[in-house]
């Protein structure tokens, strides 16, 4: 139990800005921290939903709706995934060989491509956002995407190669129980799979689909351009998922 609870303190550590108690990262702690890990999405759907609620019940605007949206993940992970999705950009648009694209996104500044990339994902979230203010009954599929994502991610850190030998990433699933994370992770995704179909059945399928295609698209995206995962990649991944799930819950609205 002890080894569960200093897990989940350090998922919440690494994945979030919420406020946590102290706890070593050591073998102990980290071999069970991805398996919390989709615990964290949890907690920034049930505040997206509650905003949405919130927004509902005071007759609140789109627009203020939406930043809510845009803010609200932000705001509780410390905008670690879109970090990872920034260094990634540049790293990806660079079109050199793989060393040189983990140089890029190791380099703490930020290039041209990695700004353009975020504005373009920042001003979608926000428009789709905009969009599921009108039919706020599709709201809980989006809500549930941000548990799902994770538990995407934190199968890929467990599973596939690596693509150096340093990085947190690294760090995680190499004390990771490995067969219990891939196990919960893959648990987490099926939940969440049903959840989304509860909440709406087409949607939820497309949803499903859609991620699992997009998913197949990472693996072989990052194992061609990179050599394998790292940390900035998995923070890539739950953002584009994040985002199609944003679309899936726009799509349940327009379907009614």
């Amino acid at each position: 139990m002890k080894k569960l609870w200093r897990g989940l303190v350090t998922a919440f550590s690494m994945y979030s800005a919420l406020p946590m108690p102290q706890v070593a990262w050591d073998a102990d702690s980290m071999k069970y921290a991805l398996c919390f890990f989709p615990f964290v999405g949890a907690a920034v759907g049930a505040l997206c939903f509650l905003w949405g609620w919130l927004c509902s019940w005071l007759g609140l605007s789109a627009f203020l709706y939406a930043g809510g949206m845009v803010l609200i993940p932000l705001l509780v992970t410390g905008g670690i995934h879109l970090d990872g999705f920034v260094d990634t950009s540049d790293g990806l648009h660079s079109h050199l060989e793989p060393a040189r694209k983990l140089e890029i996104m190791k380099d703490p500044h930020i290039g041209a491509f990695g700004v353009i990339r975020c504005g373009m994902y920042l001003l979608a979230l926000f428009a789709l956002a905009g969009a599921l203010a009108g039919n706020p009954g599709a709201a809980p599929l989006y809500a549930l995407g941000f548990w799902t994502a994770r538990g995407f991610s934190a199968f890929a850190i467990v599973t596939f190669p690596a693509a150096k030998n340093t990085g947190l990433a690294r760090l995680f699933a190499d004390n990771a129980d490995k067969k219990t994370v891939r196990v919960v992770a893959v648990l987490a995704v099926l939940a969440g799979f049903a959840g989304m179909l509860w909440a709406h059945l087409w949607a939820g399928l497309a949803a499903a689909a859609l991620s699992l295609i997009l998913y197949y698209w990472f693996y072989r995206m990052s194992r061609r351009e990179f050599g394998g995962i790292t940390g900035d990649l998995a923070g890539y991944l739950v953002c584009l998922l994040e985002l199609l799930y944003l679309a899936a819950a726009v799509l349940g609205g327009i379907l009614g």
